[in-house]
C-alpha cells in the first residue's frame, strides 16, 4: 500500500505539473505530500487558488516494532491575500485513512489554513483539522490534527521549514492514538 501511495504522488505530481511537493521527518515520522494547483488545469475562478492535496505519514507504534500509517487526500480553497499585509485564509475538505491495531479509521474533517507572507524569503502556514463523530465513519470516533511550519527560501524554487504537528484518532471502543505530538523539520520543492 505505501508503494502504491508514494508512486501515485509521485506520478501525479509529474503528469499534472503540481505547485509543490514535500518531505518531513523527526525522530519517529517521515511525511511526504504534494500539493497540485488545479486553476491552471480547469476553469476555476481567479480571485481564489484551488489546490488538491495528498498526504503519507508513516511512525513508529508504540511497541516500536510496528509503524503506523496515515493516508490523507482532499481539496483546499485558499484566497490569495486576504488584506495588504500578506495574510492568506481557507478551508477545505479531506479524507483521512488508518488501519491501527486491526480497526478500520475512516474519517473526513473540515479545515481551515492560514498562510503569512513575512518577505519574499520567508512564510508561516498553519492547519487545523476536526472531524467529530458524524464525519467518522467505520471504527472511527474522532479525528483531529493541528500543524504550523515556518519556511525559509533557501534556493529559487525551495523551502527549509521547521514546524509542530499534533495528530490524534479516536476510536468507536475508546481507544486514542496520538500519531504524532512533536517538532519536525523538512523540504517543499515548488514548481
Amino acid at each position: 500500500m505505501k508503494k502504491i501511495l508514494l508512486s501515485s504522488v509521485i506520478a501525479s505530481t509529474l503528469l499534472f505539473a503540481s505547485n509543490s511537493a514535500q518531505i518531513n521527518i523527526n525522530n519517529d515520522t517521515v511525511e511526504v505530500g504534494a500539493e497540485i494547483y488545479l486553476n491552471n488545469h480547469y476553469n476555476m475562478n481567479n480571485s481564489s487558488n484551488y489546490y488538491f492535496m495528498a498526504n503519507f505519514l508513516n511512525t513508529e507504534g508504540y511497541d516500536e516494532k510496528s509503524t503506523q500509517d496515515l493516508i490523507t487526500a482532499g481539496f483546499k480553497v485558499l484566497n490569495p491575500y486576504t488584506d495588504d499585509n500578506g495574510i492568506s485564509l481557507g478551508i477545505g475538505i479531506k479524507s483521512v485513512y488508518s488501519n491501527d491495531y486491526d480497526n478500520l479509521f475512516f474519517s473526513t474533517p473540515l479545515a481551515v489554513f492560514a498562510k503569512y507572507e513575512l518577505d519574499e524569503r520567508i512564510y508561516f502556514d498553519a492547519e487545523f483539522s476536526y472531524a467529530p463523530r458524524v464525519l467518522s465513519f467505520s471504527d472511527a470516533e474522532e479525528y483531529q490534527d493541528l500543524k504550523f511550519k515556518a519556511n525559509y527560501k533557501v534556493l529559487e524554487d525551495g523551502y527549509a521549514f521547521v514546524g509542530f504537528r499534533n495528530i490524534e484518532t479516536k476510536y468507536e471502543s475508546g481507544t486514542e492514538i496520538k500519531y504524532d505530538d512533536s517538532i519536525f523539520v523538512g523540504y517543499e520543492v515548488k514548481f
